[in-house]
């Protein structure tokens, strides 16, 4: 059910609970230094420049972020890498993080905060969902972010190829929008103008990963601060409100 206008009103990021818009099914924050971990067990003492292998999830689904890779293959803790706030870093080698999540999506609504860096081959994945042991992209399938062929920009990839992109400057920290409608990818850079590429979303995924691909190939190269992913397609108001609390939180300019 959506939100009454009162609630969706602006405010300071402190007083306002994206729980408190139906349909969260995942929220990542780095942040919230108590939902990071050293090891895939669980939430622990990370250190600044160290690696990171649990992202708990906020949501209440349990669809926390995890890797049993070698610390150099895992992001990490950067204690000011976004606007002088937290962050984890990838850098391509390739450092993954990977979340159980079984779904039929008809419709979703992803926000991303996110620095692009130099340096990542195209097709680096953002935030990218998949069928079990195969790349999402290899037979059509939707996923909201990730790197362009064209510079640092974003994209989606549907239907073998990269849709409604995005441009995004580089080490600039950053809010990628990307809404599927069912039938719509609507995607947008600090809540600006949207790119549009029309496509059906009917899909079952098993799980997502954070940082590269499934195939192997087009690592990602960036830092990421926060994740906010609704099993829905959020309407104008409610899209609104996170922009606003997402730009007031990290010293992103949104529109």
């Amino acid at each position: 059910m959506p939100m009454s206008p009162r609630l969706l009103r602006p405010r300071a990021a402190g007083g306002f609970d994206p729980r408190a818009i139906s349909g969260l099914s995942l929220w990542l924050d780095a942040a919230d230094s108590a939902t990071l971990g050293p090891t895939s067990s669980g939430a622990g003492a990370v250190s600044n420049n160290g690696p990171v292998k649990y992202w708990g999830d906020k949501s209440g689904n349990g669809r926390h972020a995890t890797t049993t890779n070698a610390d150099s293959n895992s992001p990490t803790y950067l204690a000011t890498g976004a606007n002088g706030f937290p962050a984890l870093g990838f850098d391509g080698s390739p450092d993954t993080l990977d979340g159980n999540w079984p779904v039929t999506l008809t419709s979703q609504t992803t926000f991303v905060v996110n620095m692009r860096l130099t340096g990542s081959a195209s097709g680096g994945r953002i935030f990218a969902q998949s069928d079990a042991g195969s790349d999402a992209g290899t037979t059509g399938h939707y996923i909201p972010l990730l790197r362009d062929v064209v510079g640092e920009n974003a994209a989606s990839y549907a239907s073998t190829a990269f849709r409604a992109n995005i441009t995004v400057g580089i080490n600039t920290l950053a809010l990628l929008t990307s809404r599927h409608t069912g039938s719509q990818i609507q995607n947008s850079v600090n809540n600006g103008a949207q790119q549009t590429f029309s496509h059906t979303l009917n899909k079952t995924f098993t799980r997502y990963r954070l940082g590269a691909d499934f195939a192997g190939s087009g690592r990602e190269s960036g830092r990421t601060a926060e994740i906010l992913v609704y099993s829905r397609s959020l309407s104008d108001d409610e899209r609104n409100a996170i922009a606003r609390y997402l730009g007031n939180k990290w010293g992103i300019t949104v529109s």
